[in-house]
């Protein structure tokens, strides 16, 4: 007996730490060829998923709908589509054209339910997730860089490139307040992470960032093998722990009965 409430020790122990560790991932576009990457929050390790199929664009953006398990990529300059993206073979459909040139922003706001878009002339749009095609709500004169949906504050994030300003942009008309931020970022990616409660930026110098929410400060913290531009965080499926916790459990209970 005393063998098993040892046992049933450390088996917590492991679920402890597998709960404290961060279990979503981070997906990112190597912008030099179009192919999906996936990137380990923790360590910051990059894994190859594979290529999109495309080869046209530059500087754009992924976003990612929770509720639906959607990625979706604009490649940026020259390559005016929308896509969305298998997560597991890296593999691009198209949806639809936006016909916006220089499309460099992307994020899916779940409390509008929308998804949005800023072309490098300021320009804030609403794409269809049905055809791709984009609806001009209004111009903020942010040069973007990368877009992102912050659920806790139900936040519309805009990163300038170049600037690295974060700014809070208002979904109806686009219209911005600066949040902060100094400093130098070449054209990038952002991702909000709930897990961690840190932005993520991937950018076209091959540098990971993280981003600090109160101070809008950038600190990187790892290099990439090339250009990178787009990035999305995604949380694993609710049935992931459940599943991790129920196992342990069963397992517990049959190494009892051998007791």
């Amino acid at each position: 007996m005393r063998r098993f409430f040892l046992l049933i020790a450390v088996l917590s122990l492991v679920a402890v730490s597998a709960s404290a560790a961060d279990t979503g991932i981070l997906y990112a576009m190597n912008d030099s060829n179009n192919t999906l990457y996936s990137i380990n929050p923790n360590t910051y390790a990059l894994t190859l998923i594979g290529p999109t199929g495309i080869s046209a664009g530059d500087f754009g953006d992924m976003a990612y709908n929770p509720n639906t398990n959607t990625a979706y990529w604009v490649p940026g300059r020259g390559n005016d589509n929308l896509y969305t993206l298998n997560l597991s073979t890296g593999a691009a459909t198209l949806v639809g054209a936006h016909g916006v040139d220089d499309m460099f922003a992307l994020a899916f706001d779940t409390g509008t339910n929308k998804l949005y878009g800023e072309s490098s002339s300021g320009n804030f749009y609403s794409l269809s997730t049905t055809n791709g095609a984009a609806t001009l709500l209004g111009n903020n004169s942010v040069y973007p860089g990368g877009l992102t949906y912050r659920a806790d504050l139900n936040q519309l994030i805009l990163l300038g490139a170049g600037t690295a300003s974060f700014n809070l942009v208002n979904p109806a008309n686009g219209s911005t307040s600066l949040l902060g931020g100094s400093g130098f970022v070449n054209d990038n990616g952002l991702a909000w992470n709930p897990t961690q409660g840190k932005f993520f930026v991937d950018d076209w110098s091959a540098n990971l960032y993280t981003g600090d929410p109160n101070t809008y400060a950038l600190t990187k913290v790892a290099s990439l093998p090339t250009e990178f531009d787009g990035i999305i965080y995604v949380t694993p499926e609710p049935g992931t722990m459940l599943l991790l916790g129920s196992g342990i459990v069963g397992l517990a209970t049959r190494l009892r009965r051998k007791l």
